[in-house]
């Protein structure tokens, strides 16, 4: 067991995720993700809902808030994020946010290129009034500085500008690594200084610029900050900050961290923000991508067929995840053997099935299908087969041709489309394209003809402007 203390899980979906290139949410969908969020981080959430101070996001933060009232959800900790400046705290009061977190870099790039060569005696000033200021005249519950780019100061002046804050009234200290650039167990180090100088929370946000932004906060934690910033799919400026449910995970089971996650939520939430955003979850991506929990190579199905500790270490199942196997050249005896437990089919038959789905993936350049198994093994045998959990039920793979009328709101279809995909849990790319057909909809893993007909008629039935649909399955596809 370890050392760390958890009090608080920020998270910042709603905030530094918006900043992820090409993210933008309506109102609306900020509602969704704030409710789908608080559900699933559970009490020690806090949570970031946006930028009030900037005209195009305070409706966005202002729907939110109205949105929990209306839940009942009255121990929510909503955060409206604003630059130093006392205008900014009273905008975000005046959306009716619970606490609010002030930023101000006193990094001497930042005062010089960022904030027109501001002094830093002037920077600690400021910090030194708004902090006050958020406190104690406009009367915040919480109220967090963030000192941006700290990892690029000595540690006197994180002290020193930490102290400042905490004299003001500041009742956490957020050190984030803004450019993802600090070594894990230096930034342990610097965390454990920090927190022997400072009196009030240490709050960090890691960037994954560098790939670290899951052990980094980890290692703060490790160093003494009692909590850590983290979005859906991980998603924010750049590379963005850590992940949600990969560092939760970690946490977990390997320090015995009782962090209060609903994990069975967890693959809702990716899949909503996923379609909202368009940015697909990578295959590879930790726990939730697909990949994660598909086994290839003969030697690994059979043994984890047998024992799936022997290749494993996450519990899929508390997610609400089934493993999955894949048949094609590298597939193993056993898994043909797991398929047609219960059938009388011959040794010999079995392994001219085992030949043919070896060879048959090696022609295409690909992995089969499950169709195409049942094919094969009924040319083999005369017997079907019938589904069994752990393998994929898709007939294939499709794509949807929309035609549009001039003038329809485009981006609401667009929109609309993305939701009823993820709510049928079926990755997808949406591409506009020119000629007759205006938008192209890959779709994979489709499950039935008959579903694919239910999408195109619930996309017309929308009134939505979609003039024309047609529909095509894909039989194969070259490399």
């Amino acid at each position: 067991m370890s050392s760390i203390r958890l009090d608080r899980i920020l998270d910042t979906t709603l905030r530094e995720g918006e900043q992820a290139p090409r993210v933008y949410f309506k109102p609306e969908e900020k509602c969704t993700i704030a409710e789908m969020i608080y559900k699933t981080v559970g009490k020690k959430l806090y949570m970031e809902i946006g930028s009030p101070y900037s005209p195009k996001y305070k409706a966005g933060v202002e729907a939110v808030v109205n949105h929990f009232k209306e839940l009942g959800y009255g121990d929510a900790r909503l955060i409206g994020h604003c630059r130093c400046l006392r205008k900014d705290v009273d905008v975000a009061w005046e959306c009716g946010t619970w606490g609010v977190t002030v930023f101000l870099s006193p990094t001497e790039k930042h005062l010089l290129y960022k904030l027109n060569g501001m002094s830093y005696e002037k920077a600690l000033s400021i910090i030194r009034d708004v902090v006050s200021y958020a406190k104690d005249k406009v009367g915040f519950e919480c109220v967090i500085y963030t000192m941006e780019d700290a990892t690029s100061l000595p540690l006197e002046k994180i002290v020193e500008v930490g102290k400042v804050a905490e004299e003001a009234g500041a009742d956490i200290l957020k050190l984030p690594d803004t450019k993802g650039q600090v070594e894990p167990l230096s930034f342990r180090d610097m965390i454990a200084k920090v927190v022997e100088e400072i009196g009030i929370p240490i709050d960090v946000h890691c960037h994954n610029d560098r790939g670290l932004a899951v052990v980094n906060s980890i290692m703060g934690l490790m160093g003494g900050a009692t909590s850590f910033d983290v979005t859906v799919m991980g998603i924010g400026e750049r590379c963005g900050i850590a992940d949600l449910a990969t560092t939760v995970e970690n946490l977990e089971t390997l320090y015995g961290v009782e962090t209060g996650v609903n994990f069975k939520e967890i693959p809702k939430l990716y899949s909503y923000v996923s379609a909202v955003t368009g940015i697909p979850i990578h295959p590879f991506h930790p726990i939730v991508g697909v990949f994660a929990r598909t086994h290839k190579a003969g030697t690994h199905q059979k043994a984890v067929l047998r024992c799936p500790e022997t290749y494993e270490t996450i519990d899929f199942s508390k997610y609400g995840f089934e493993r999955l196997y894949e048949f094609g050249a590298m597939q193993s005896k056993e898994l043909l053997e797991h398929l047609l437990s219960g059938y009388d089919i011959a040794p010999e038959a079995k392994f001219k099935i085992i030949d043919r789905i070896r060879s048959v993936s090696m022609e295409k350049g690909r992995a089969l299908r499950l169709p195409e198994v049942w094919s094969i093994i009924e040319a083999e045998t005369g017997k079907p087969v019938k589904l069994k959990t752990g393998f994929s039920e898709s007939i294939g793979d499709a794509v949807i041709f929309l035609k549009v009328r001039p003038g329809c709101d485009e981006q609401d279809l667009i929109e609309r489309i993305r939701k009823l995909l993820t709510k049928h849990n079926l990755p997808f790319r949406i591409r506009e394209i020119t000629g007759y057909w205006d938008y192209l909809v890959d779709v994979k893993d489709i499950k039935s003809t008959e579903l694919l007909d239910d999408i195109t008629r619930e996309i017309r039935s929308w009134g939505l402007g979609v003039e024309e649909t047609s529909t095509s399955i894909v039989f194969d596809e070259f490399r």
